[in-house]
């Protein structure tokens, strides 16, 4: 499975970039924030800059967010995804810890079957599992010394997956890389790859055997890449 990074095309974390996502057949991510009235929104950083000035996320209300145009215009609440496509799979990333209290409740009320809820802060893991244990969590790793802790993670909050970077490769070596995700593999936790420098479409086809979805910046070009390796055996 494919899902696409912030939606497809721009504007990027819009209504339109999801739908056109889900439209083309793929998952769709964002990060989610809290708004000063307590709306749950998408947006990736933690503030919008509008002519140079800097707007937080928290201490605006979700109107007041809206009324930044162009950019604010644009942030869809969290409740609106989930109604709009409620067939979708979602890759929630949570970064800020308020958004604890009210994100599983609304997954629940939606009936969100599809959802995969990451953090790569192990406490906001812990706050999660407490109060849902059905949610599926995925725990992103951004730096080596996260690596140890994955054990732990699957057996005392039951960790569905691992979101990995492919730019790993060139900090460990491609063997040991390799050798590490089959580890991961081994304790029964899905592997979901994600890229922040690296190439993709130069790194996936070496690790497709290892990998269950693929969270993309470049989701047509995946697809398409796969399909041909299919082809090919």
């Amino acid at each position: 499975m494919i899902i696409a990074h912030r939606g497809l095309g721009e504007p990027e974390n819009s209504m339109l970039s999801f739908k056109r996502a889900v439209k083309r057949g793929f998952g769709i991510e964002f990060d989610v924030w809290k708004t000063a009235d307590g709306e749950l929104i998408s947006l990736h950083d933690p503030e919008i800059i509008i002519d140079g000035e800097k707007h937080s996320v928290k201490e605006l209300t979700f109107k007041e967010l809206k009324a930044l145009a162009p950019l604010g215009a644009r942030i869809a609440r969290v409740e609106e995804l989930f109604r709009k496509f409620p067939n979708a799979l979602f890759n929630v990333d949570v970064k800020d810890a308020e958004v604890v209290e009210d994100l599983p409740e609304l997954i629940r009320n939606y009936e969100v079957e599809k959802a995969i809820v990451s953090t790569t802060d192990v406490e906001i893991l812990k706050a999660l599992r407490a109060r849902d244990k059905g949610l599926k969590l995925a725990f992103s790793i951004i730096e080596r010394s996260s690596v140890p802790k994955v054990p732990l993670l699957k057996r005392r909050l039951e960790i569905f997956a691992l979101h990995v970077p492919i730019d790993g490769i060139s900090y460990v070596g491609f063997a040991n890389f390799r050798t590490l995700l089959k580890w991961v593999r081994s304790m029964g936790i899905k592997i979901g790859f994600w890229s922040y420098e690296a190439d993709e479409l130069r790194y996936l086809p070496l690790l497709i055997d290892l990998g269950d979805y693929f969270i993309s910046n470049n989701p047509v070009e995946v697809r398409t890449l796969l399909a041909r390796l299919k082809k090919s055996f």
